[in-house]
């Protein structure tokens, strides 16, 4: 867990796997030790693949096992071109689990993933075994939306080169400061937006399906442990959404990191590390 959040390195050709969900190929990273504690699946947000998961996948693959997926049209799976929902990516996850033989498991997503395990929980209940939220929202009419800054991290110039977009997203999405004092994390974003460049017409239809997002009023359905991490400058999706969300889930925590925005396995990842490891910990035994 001392690893550095930037160590991991953009995946070669053939170090991923494939698996056939819903007549389609969904691309997968798996990191495992022989005898893992529990299965715990990474779903990527808006924008990204797997790829932003890998520091966090290898770190905790010593004692779980860790999948983390690229979305249908993302990454290196399959191309999708019609309109979808976040529930069809729920369904798409729970499919994956199941033919990977990996439920339950938990299910630990950042903002637009965050927002596909809610519904993941409350269409697939029997497939997850606790919830780590980062950074996400259940979306609504009463959502507090976008500062400025947010805003600018969505909608960059649209001719802009994938590189230079995910240096400049990752700098309005993290908090003031932290790109000047880790290039490497910039290098890092831009070196996966050059493996897995994403299309317009993609990023508009991930884009729709969250707008379409609003869970608000099933919240109380979700019944599984759940650890909600979010940090306190969000500009993205700011703290009031995850307070609403924790206050909606039964039971769920809440762990609010201060000075940092919407990247806080990033920002954080010493205690990013040891808050997840710590749920994870302490909610195996159940189910």
């Amino acid at each position: 867990m001392e690893r550095s959040a930037f160590s991991g390195q953009p995946s070669a050709e053939g170090d991923f796997r494939r698996v056939r969900v819903g007549g389609r190929a969904l691309a997968y990273t798996e990191v495992s030790p022989a005898r893992p504690r529990a299965n715990v699946l990474f779903l990527a947000w808006l924008g990204g693949s797997r790829l932003g998961w890998q520091g966090v996948v290898e770190a905790i693959g010593d004692e779980y096992r860790a999948l983390a997926p690229d979305h249908r049209d993302t990454g290196d799976s399959e191309a999708f071109a019609d309109p979808y929902l976040l529930a069809d990516l729920a369904d798409d996850a729970a499919d994956f689990l199941r033919a990977v033989d990996a439920a339950p498991a938990f299910v630990v997503g950042l903002s637009m993933g965050g927002m596909v395990a809610q519904h993941l929980a409350l269409r697939h209940p029997d497939l997850v075994r606790g919830l780590v939220l980062v950074s996400t929202t259940p979306g609504g009419a009463d959502s507090t939306p976008a500062t400025e800054r947010g805003r600018a991290a969505l909608f960059l110039p649209a001719d802009m080169e994938a590189q230079e977009r995910a240096r400049q997203a990752l700098t309005l999405m993290t908090h003031e400061g932290f790109a000047a004092a880790h290039p490497e994390a910039l290098d890092l974003a831009a070196a996966n937006a050059a493996r897995h460049p994403m299309s317009a017409e993609s990023f508009k239809r991930q884009f729709r399906a969250i707008r379409a997002h609003d869970v608000t009023a099933d919240l109380a359905r979700i019944t599984v442990p759940t650890l909600v991490l979010h940090g306190e400058g969000d500009d993205l999706i700011p703290l009031p959404n995850a307070e609403r969300l924790a206050a909606g889930i039964p039971g769920a925590a809440l762990r609010v990191y201060p000075s940092t925005g919407h990247m806080p396995h990033l920002e954080r990842p010493a205690e990013f590390l040891h808050d997840l490891c710590g749920f994870l910990a302490a909610h195996r035994g159940e189910g």
